[in-house]
């Protein structure tokens, strides 16, 4: 797994005793993984992993079953990670790594905000696809009006007919 927040490939590994993260690991991997630090919650969906791709969010060489499957495993953790890494770094390269992954989940929370913003826009003004929300509105009364409209008449007509 290579995490464009530090631009250094991390090495998880799975076993019976347990989980390991290794900065230096040279071995083959099964599943080769790049992507934000704040994309892998996401992972736990089998349906966003099309998505990431297409946004260029997440890259994946091998099987995206053991990226969903790792993502999981991490998510159903309650480790402190900060205290974690404060044992194991220092307070100083700790606090760095806790701050990137703040600025990675609030970046990927403003493309995701921006993306929904440019893709309605896209379909409402420019493409014309589908209404705004006042024309939406408008429609919607002009059905209703229609309805009773519709209701009178039948109501008018089973009175002529009885």
């Amino acid at each position: 797994m290579t995490l464009d927040d530090f631009a250094k490939a991390l090495t998880v590994t799975v076993g019976e005793r347990g989980l390991w993260l290794s900065w230096f690991d040279s071995e083959p991997v099964e599943c080769a993984i790049r992507t934000r630090l704040a994309v892998l919650p996401e992972l736990r969906e089998t349906a966003n992993i099309t998505r990431l791709i297409k946004a260029d969010l997440l890259d994946i060489e091998g099987d995206p079953m053991l990226a969903q499957a790792l993502s999981k495993l991490f998510a159903e953790l309650d480790i402190d990670w900060p205290e974690q890494l404060s044992q194991r770094l220092g307070d100083v390269p700790a606090q760095l790594i806790v701050q990137a992954w703040q600025r990675s989940q609030q970046w990927l929370q403003q493309q995701t905000q921006d993306q929904r913003q440019w893709l309605r826009d896209a379909l409402i003004e420019e493409q014309q696809l589908l209404p705004s929300a006042a024309e939406f509105s408008l429609f919607r009364t002009d059905v209703q009006a229609l309805r009773a409209r519709i209701d009178r008449l039948e109501r008018q007509l089973s009175g002529w007919t009885s």
